[in-house]
């Protein structure tokens, strides 16, 4: 199955930032696009009168130090507008659907093999033709990178046949392919350059200090500004200000992270879908939950619908039973309900392995004909508040029931360190999961996976069993018509043997001034989603 590197402490901080305020996810495999929210449905706050702006511009933040080249993908604040300089190969909108304008059409017999047609009216802004031969270079030296290496580690080999077709081979089925084919495109020959050539809606001017619009995209009719101004404020304090003082126009947060700024309540706040899944894992080794009856009343012990709506953040997450975000068409409501918060259900379950035994007025459970008193060790990485509170309520939760709990709050270092050793019955994860929903990755075996060498990497859980894995490849493999059918056995098998439960994705805010921009969709990888169908009021 894929190869997942064993420490990406580097890849995480580069996606924690990405925004300039993103979270440090906790266990990170494949990256992957997502979707974002209507802005019908995505406005919040209170009416006020629209704010002037300051300076009568448009302008976003940027590092000059830094590296614009999005396939290194070095710098986070730059990396927030990569779109607005380079098409990708594709995309996913922010309803987790594929789209792209770059590719005219694909094929594969098998999943294994693919053959990809390129448009062959494209030119980079200096009016070279955009061909084959630099998207296959794009997605090959995204590859060697630690940001795309998780999403495209599958792809085996990759070469351009033409002008306008390039071809693709992985190391195992995938129907999926294209959608993890989410790739900025430059110049071929242009890796090492920090500010490559690109096709995209804009150019970078020459005293490298505003985007002006490129003539040669094919959009370039519909685009709101023809200048965006870059604005260099690399501290978060002076960032805030800025935009607080309307000398920048639009910022992200994430308020489920570590690195949550706390902007002012007079902006219009959006919201953007994510496909950075909260859970609930196992140690099958823990005396507590070797038990398949105590993992599976832990189902109904999750207050998912709060914890999404309240203690992510106000409507900064989306309550999700399955292993997949609910806004996808795999995602069956009628299979979820079955596990909504139950309380009462939860306890009945309990009270089937655990029980006041020895009279004493507290719970025990047998474990191997011997009395245990309950004491089950609840790990969170401390550095996020939201995650502290949402696994405070499952503890308080667990502990108004008599299933005596205590939550250790543990730096990052020791989060990694209790997962690694075993030190710990339960924790709260993150997974930031790819656009074909994989994670088989935290369910490898040691001497199965001969990749893993005897390391259980991120299957912390200890698990043995490969059928995880299998049904995973299954699905991956299965074509378009079998593809919902295959994941709802997946799905069924998670929740059966619940080792891992889900909570909920994680949604971030995209903030402008109030009457400035209209129209704004913003996507998990792309701010600027939709920029030719924004309404720009500056006046």
């Amino acid at each position: 199955m894929k190869k997942y590197p064993a420490k990406l402490i580097t890849a995480l901080l580069i996606l924690a930032l990405l925004f300039s305020a993103c979270s440090q996810a906790e266990l990170t495999g494949k990256s992957g696009a997502s979707g974002g929210s209507e802005e019908t449905d995505a406005l919040q706050g209170t009416p006020l009168t629209a704010r002037e702006p300051a300076d009568h511009v448009f302008s976003i933040n940027y590092d000059p130090e830094g590296s614009f080249n999005p396939v290194r993908a070095e710098n986070a604040a730059n990396m927030q507008f990569w779109s607005l300089l380079y098409d990708c190969v594709f995309y996913q909108d922010q309803n987790f659907e594929l789209g792209t304008e770059i590719v005219t059409s694909w094929t594969s017999d098998d999943y294994i093999w693919w053959v990809f047609n390129v448009r062959t009216d494209l030119v980079f802004s200096d009016g070279t033709p955009l061909t084959a031969h630099d998207v296959a270079y794009s997605i090959q030296t995204a590859k060697n990178t630690s940001y795309y290496s998780g999403r495209l580690d599958l792809i085996y080999g990759i070469s351009a046949m033409s002008d306008d077709v390039f071809a693709i081979t992985t190391a195992y089925a995938d129907s999926m392919l294209p959608a993890l084919l989410t790739v900025p495109i430059i110049k071929r020959g242009d890796y090492y350059e920090d500010y490559p050539v690109g096709s995209g809606p804009y150019v970078l001017n020459e005293t490298r200090t505003a985007l002006e619009k490129n003539p040669l995209y094919r959009h370039a009719d519909e685009l709101p500004l023809d200048t965006i101004y870059l604005k260099d404020y690399t501290d978060t304090s002076e960032r805030i200000t800025a935009f607080e003082e309307s000398r920048i126009d639009v910022v992200t947060n994430d308020p489920t992270g570590m690195y949550n700024v706390g902007y002012g309540s007079s902006n219009e706040i959006r919201y953007m879908d994510t496909s950075n899944l909260h859970f609930l894992g196992f140690n099958l080794l823990s005396k507590y939950f070797s038990n398949i009856r105590t993992r599976s009343a832990m189902a109904y012990a999750i207050d998912r619908a709060t914890i999404a709506a309240e203690l992510m953040g106000t409507d900064c997450g989306v309550a999700a039973v399955l292993p997949v975000h609910p806004k996808s068409p795999l995602y069956d409501e009628s299979y979820a309900a079955n596990y909504a918060y139950n309380p009462k259900r939860a306890e009945s379950l309990f009270r089937s392995v655990i029980d006041d035994l020895d009279n004493d007025g507290a719970l025990e459970m047998l474990v191997t004909g011997i009395v245990v008193e309950l004491n089950i060790k609840f790990i969170v990485n401390g550095d996020s508040s939201a995650k502290i509170a949402a696994a405070q309520q499952i503890t308080d939760c667990l502990n108004e029931m008599g299933i005596t709990t205590h939550l250790y709050e543990l730096s990052w270092e020791e989060y990694i360190e209790a997962l690694e050793t075993g030190d710990y019955d339960l924790y709260y994860g993150e997974v930031r999961l790819g656009a074909d929903w994989d994670m088989s990755y935290l369910y490898e075996v040691p001497g199965i996976n001969e990749r893993l060498k005897g390391e259980w990497e991120q299957n912390y859980f200890r698990t043995q069993d490969t059928t995880y894995t299998e049904l995973y490849a299954a699905f991956l493999a299965a074509p378009e018509t079998e593809r919902y059918e295959r994941f709802q056995e997946l799905a069924h098998y998670i929740m059966d043997t619940a080792i891992i439960l889900p909570i909920c994705f994680e949604r971030r805010q995209v903030l402008t001034h109030r009457g400035v921009v209209s129209g704004l969709v913003a996507t998990q990888f792309d701010l600027f989603f939709n920029i030719k169908d924004w309404n720009v009021n500056l006046n």
